[in-house]
């Protein structure tokens, strides 16, 4: 019985792409804390505008990269080196700041692609660690991260529509 494989394919994302990146945040986002109650557009309009996506597209020190399954954007991830990481956590490491995927394309093995991808463009940095803060609510993307090898080191609290969350400060060597 033979199978077909859909085209994955990881591409850098260009300052063209910002109106394309901008939308898929917003969408991507308000799916991802969709269980959260309360109110979460002032953290959208704080974080996922314009202006904030374009200052962090310009800086060296942060990738962009869309996902596209079978042709279709599937989601984004970011990556940060050196002072654009969100913790210092040392010139030696790369951040995984974000991996979001539209809802439709959940399950399918593409969060698994893109943490792989981040650990290649670690290699090409010449970073020996990867790093990443995951919402301890997302189970999945913590059992995902944990295949690869990442470990709590520790956690730290954010704001998210009026309540406090918690991120899981995870880290592995590559």
């Amino acid at each position: 019985m033979a199978f077909n494989i859909l085209p994955i394919s990881i591409e850098e994302i260009t300052y063209p792409d910002l109106p394309q990146l901008q939308k898929l945040s917003v969408n991507t986002f308000n799916d991802s804390f969709r269980n959260v109650r309360g109110d979460l557009s002032d953290y959208i309009k704080q974080n996922y505008n314009y202006g904030k996506l374009a200052s962090e597209m310009i800086n060296p020190q942060s990738h962009f990269y869309f996902i596209y399954y079978n042709h279709k954007l599937a989601g984004y991830l970011k990556l940060n080196l050196d002072q654009a990481q969100s913790k210092d956590m040392g010139s030696d490491a790369l951040e995984i700041d974000r991996i979001y995927l539209r809802q439709n394309f959940g399950y399918m093995g593409l969060e698994n692609k893109l943490i792989e991808f981040a650990f290649k463009q670690a290699k090409k940095f010449h970073k020996h660690d990867v790093w990443s803060n995951i919402w301890e609510h997302d189970q999945p993307i913590v059992y995902s991260y944990h295949q690869f090898g990442f470990k709590a080191i520790g956690s730290q609290k954010f704001k998210l529509a009026g309540h406090t969350q918690k991120d899981l400060v995870m880290l592995t060597s590559v």
